[in-house]
């Protein structure tokens, strides 16, 4: 078995790059062709080594290869930090990657210089999330309960094939070593999501806290360009968070009784799963778009997954059963009724109304109606010794959503968290009778702060932000302050959602395999803004200088004078009136949308006046005109300096 401290060399020759681990795979390594990107597991000691490398590289894990226009690049983890463990196995968290071209210095197609750029930066985007997790010796993507249920095989092999997030960048790398034994130590699954481990003492007692969310990468993306459920099944926002009670940690208690002592419970989240979309259009509530006919073999396939993955699954659906929200709640309703299956259950807790005006205690409802099916489920636990079997496996599990899958669904997750804690900890004599999470400070403020932590993340990995209602979480009540701060989230999240996440989801399909870099395409980033869109932004930007001329330079010297006041408010007014016509006719140009894979929800754009021009305005805008100008002959195989990039 690979031990926890691993490192590789990359060396750079001229026909080739070699990548050699410092143990766990013997006498071979690996070898890149660097004129075909192909990829061969070699032994140590071949011609390839008779002269000396160009240059090194030392990276701490592969998380695979990817082709652009310029040919295949390496995705290396070059920076990482012990997160925590499990068992007695060390997870770390990726705090630096690197792309590195792999093809030769001489190109041997073309390409365009602007677009590789564009690639390389939204990768690097996706790779700067600081939210990627792994492990060399256990297999992260998957919970105790299927690792107990695993062969001995390398990880890539065991590792869920939804959860493997880097699995489409570790394709080729796949292909090469599994044909060898002990090669298997150059494909390192990666998980995308929240790991946190924290050493606690109950009265005598010492365990390992862990808590791990995995998520999903088969339709994942960003808050409003990845909504409901594809074809296959796939929702979006879909992930696994696992809470687990660690006495085989090697700070843990040794007493008879718990040594090597696990216990583990999977809770999962996931978008509705039928065809629907939030569509921005820069409103602060986008236009909802449900198309229940496309809805029912989405659901089924959906179902039909999670039944073959957990057993039993209770659907717990926290949307609103009015105004807005009402048609999603409907629809998932109407749905689950004619799911056969006696092992799936639908429950609809209107989590505005039940717990509206703070009253967050009355999640206890919820619990209530829940209890039955909590009970049956149980939880996973074993005893790590040679040959032994699980003690008790967990047989269900409780699927919570809200619209986003953020904030109402971690509240009503931390929560259930606690009570399957305190039935678990009771049930090995930690507590007594009578002891609750709340009996024990510490106990209870790490909680709060480690299920926070994971909200926090979750949300900034789909919406881009900090959760909502995360004062709840962390103090265990609602307050005024965490109300503002949940205001301003809501703020930014209406800004990245319209103008930012479009580049944000390119970054994502580029990581996950959704769009494949073809050489020679046509150019996906060369975008034309119509004249009315151009005068538009022209005149936004003309506002913005004369309200931050009338800040830094106010009339007659005061702010709050009557001349600076009716200037600045004038000025407000025209930028209002751009900005409302820009929102009723423009959103197909100005909203942020993807470029890489098409939106089908994206508006057609008009091209009224579309053979004007605004001279001065497009050299403000940078306008795709001048942009595909300057992807002339001249730019093809020009290579731009990037201190990251080889």
């Amino acid at each position: 078995m690979v031990t926890a401290q691993q490192t590789f060399k990359v060396s750079f020759y001229p026909a080739s790059v070699t990548i050699e681990a410092a143990r766990g795979a013997g006498d071979q390594h690996l070898v890149i062709d660097r004129g075909s990107g192909a990829v061969s597991v070699m032994k140590n000691g071949t011609s390839a080594f008779a002269a000396g490398p160009r240059r090194t590289l030392s990276a701490h894990g592969i998380m695979g290869m990817i082709n652009l226009q310029r040919g295949p690049y390496l995705v290396l983890i070059t920076g990482r930090e012990a997160a925590g463990s499990i068992g007695t196995s060390t997870v770390y968290r990726v705090t630096e990657t690197r792309v590195v071209k792999v093809a030769s210095d001489k190109p041997t197609r073309e390409y365009d210089a602007i677009d590789e750029a564009t690639y390389l930066k939204l990768l690097d985007n996706a790779l700067g999330t600081k939210s990627f997790y792994f492990s060399y010796d256990m297999d992260l993507t998957s919970s105790l309960q299927r690792q107990s249920k695993a062969d001995q095989q390398p990880l890539y092999k065991v590792a869920s094939d939804e959860f493997f997030f880097n699995k489409y960048l570790s394709e080729s790398l796949i292909a090469a070593v599994d044909a060898y034994e002990g090669a298997g130590v150059f494909v390192l699954p990666v998980i995308n999501g929240f790991f946190a481990c924290h050493q606690m003492r109950v009265r005598d007692t010492t365990f390992n806290y862990v808590l791990v969310t995995r998520r999903g990468r088969k339709r994942q993306g960003t808050r409003y360009f990845s909504r409901g459920a594809d074809e296959d099944g796939n929702v979006s926002n879909y992930a696994e968070t696992e809470q687990i009670v660690d006495f085989a940690a090697p700070n843990a208690s040794t007493s008879t009784s718990l040594a090597n002592l696990q216990m583990s419970y999977v809770q999962i989240r996931g978008s509705i799963p039928i065809a629907w979309a939030q569509v921005a259009n820069m409103y602060y509530v986008p236009e909802l778009k449900v198309d229940f006919n496309q809805s029912k073999p989405r659901f089924d396939r959906h179902i039909e997954q999670m039944l073959d993955t957990y057993g039993q699954v209770v659907a717990v659906n926290l949307v609103n059963k009015v105004k807005y929200e009402k048609p999603m709640g409907d629809a998932f309703a109407q749905l689950s009724t004619q799911v056969k299956s006696p092992h799936y259950r639908y429950v609809h807790f209107d989590f505005h109304k039940e717990c509206s005006k703070m009253r967050w205690d009355r999640i206890s409802l919820l619990l209530a109606e829940l209890g039955e099916s909590i009970d049956s489920f149980g939880y996973f636990q074993r005893t790590l010794r040679p040959e032994a079997q699980p003690d008790q496996m967990q047989s269900g599990v409780v699927r919570t959503n809200c619209m986003d899958c953020l904030d109402r669904t971690n509240v009503v997750q931390s929560e259930l968290a606690r009570l399957i804690l305190t039935r678990q900890l009771r049930n090995i004599n930690v507590f007594s009778a009578t002891d609750t999470i709340g009996s024990f400070p510490a106990l209870q403020q790490m909680l709060n702060h480690v299920w926070a932590d994971n909200a926090d993340y979750v949300s900034c990995a789909y919406s881009g932000t900090g959760a909502l209602k995360t004062d709840f979480t962390r103090t265990g009540q609602r307050t005024r302050l965490g109300a503002l701060q949940d205001g301003r989230n809501s703020v930014e999240r209406y800004i990245r959602g319209n103008f930012f996440d479009g580049e944000r989801q390119d970054g994502i399909d580029l990581l996950l395999g959704r769009y494949r870099v073809q050489p020679n395409e046509a150019s996906p980033f060369t975008q034309q803004l119509t004249l009315e869109s151009r005068a538009l932004v022209g005149t936004a930007y003309i506002c913005l200088f004369m309200l931050a001329y009338a800040f830094f330079y106010p009339r007659n010297g005061h702010w709050f004078g009557f001349s600076n006041v009716m200037f600045t408010m004038a000025w407000i007014a025209v930028l209002a009136l751009v900005f409302a016509t820009v929102r009723s006719s423009h959103t197909a140009e100005l909203v942020n949308w993807p470029r890489l894979v098409a939106y089908q929800y994206r508006p057609a754009i008009s091209h009224t006046n579309g053979s004007l021009s605004l001279p001065l305005v497009n050299r403000w805008l940078g306008s795709g005109d001048i942009k595909a100008s300057s992807r002339s002959s001249d730019s093809r195989g020009n290579w731009p300096t990037d201190k990251k990039l080889a």
